[in-house]
């Protein structure tokens, strides 16, 4: 079977952890500000924050910059659930706004259109990789004195208009999760340029101590922190990250070559001024008589890994759909009645959509099969 997901990790990240082994120094330390350093330098960020997954960055950055219970912020219901969690942590209020039927990504329109008294933030997930109209987005946080948080947890390489996915708000976030561009196994960051911003981030990190450390705290806090033996890993990935984001670009431009022309098939679009950082590649079936469960299914006979990631809107989740009868801040903040929101692209890319598998670990022969299946299967009437 070629793998949806298969890390590519050796000798190199074996000899890494064993030598933080060795130096007994296994919490987060040197080895985490190096990588810190060094992540700052590949996205061209002033800094980077490491912290525990890509969940508590969005947490920390969302409760940084002042979002407070009640304050809404505007995100897409197309993407991992921890995006609009995250929000949630903090007794803020999702308010879903739909997704550009090309691009996947959230629709500025649709945003603009969401916007209240009550919103402080737009939180847009550069999904698979895509970036989003970074622009325009930011056009609007601006025109309406509003935070932009990217969540750019899937968008290691990607680039809008020549800047690194993270760098272009008030504030980036990313995930190093095992299936990522750059995996640690568990592991997360934020960027920004902002001093300020970035002392009271390593100060929420870390139990709310000052950034000198000791046992000092100067307000509620979390542990949040990631390893040495995590960040060893990364510093590895990181060297190969290059390397590893070419065969993926190689992988995706033979998809698009050898599949532009199937009729009923479509690949996620990309935006003129935006490098996709290829963390996904997904195919969408456009065919009634061809569900995407059908392909997922078809595909896997010949021994080719697929999925549906996303089939279900965030706001469709029980989870959300309940969310009044259960959760803490609802005996504080009144929360939307998500059963009755609607993302109609949202909930038809969800329907439709299926993953290719392009990672790092896919040779070129393994790409001849997938076409050539892809096509078999789309073009058999």
């Amino acid at each position: 079977m070629i793998k949806v997901v298969d890390p590519q990790v050796g000798e190199e990240e074996k000899k890494a952890v064993c030598a933080v082994i060795d130096s007994k120094y296994l919490a987060e330390g040197p080895v985490a500000r190096e990588f810190e350093k060094q992540f700052s330098d590949f996205v061209g960020a002033k800094n980077t924050i490491v912290t525990s997954n890509g969940t508590t960055a969005l947490h920390l950055a969302i409760e940084a910059l002042g979002i407070k219970p009640g304050d809404e912020v505007i995100t897409t219901p197309f993407t991992f659930i921890a995006s609009s969690n995250s929000v949630l942590f903090n007794g803020a209020i999702p308010i879903f706004a739909d997704i550009d039927p090309e691009t996947y990504n959230l629709d500025p329109e649709k945003v603009e259109e969401k916007i209240t008294k009550k919103t402080k933030a737009i939180l847009p997930v550069h999904i698979f990789g895509n970036p989003c109209d970074m622009k325009a987005l930011k056009d609007i946080a601006e025109d309406h004195n509003l935070f932009l948080i990217e969540d750019s947890c899937q968008s290691h390489g990607a680039y809008f208009d020549g800047k690194h996915t993270g760098t272009i708000g008030d504030i980036g976030c990313f995930s190093f999760y095992a299936s990522k561009n750059l995996p640690f196994g568990e592991g997360g960051a934020i960027v920004t340029d902002n001093e300020e911003l970035k002392e009271t981030i390593l100060c929420l990190k870390n139990h709310g101590r000052t950034p000198k450390g000791g046992y000092y705290h100067v307000r509620i806090g979390y542990n949040s922190r990631t390893s040495n033996l995590h960040a060893a890993i990364g510093l590895e990935q990181l060297k190969k990250l290059p390397k590893m984001l070419e065969i993926r670009e190689r992988n995706a431009k033979i998809l698009q070559k050898e599949l532009a022309d199937l009729d009923g098939f479509a690949l996620q679009k990309v935006y003129p001024k935006a490098k996709h950082g290829w963390y996904i590649a997904v195919g969408r079936t456009d065919r009634d008589d061809l569900p995407a469960i059908k392909v997922i299914e078809l595909l896997k006979g010949k021994g080719i890994g697929s999925r549906q990631i996303y089939s279900i809107p965030s706001y469709e989740q029980p989870a959300y759909t309940e969310i009044n009868d259960y959760y803490y801040w609802a005996k504080f903040v009144t929360f939307p009645d998500y059963s009755k929101t609607s993302c109609p692209n949202a909930e038809r890319i969800g329907r439709n959509h299926f993953e290719i598998p392009i990672h790092a670990g896919v040779s070129e022969e393994d790409m001849a099969l997938i076409t050539s299946t892809l096509r078999e299967i789309f073009e058999r009437k």
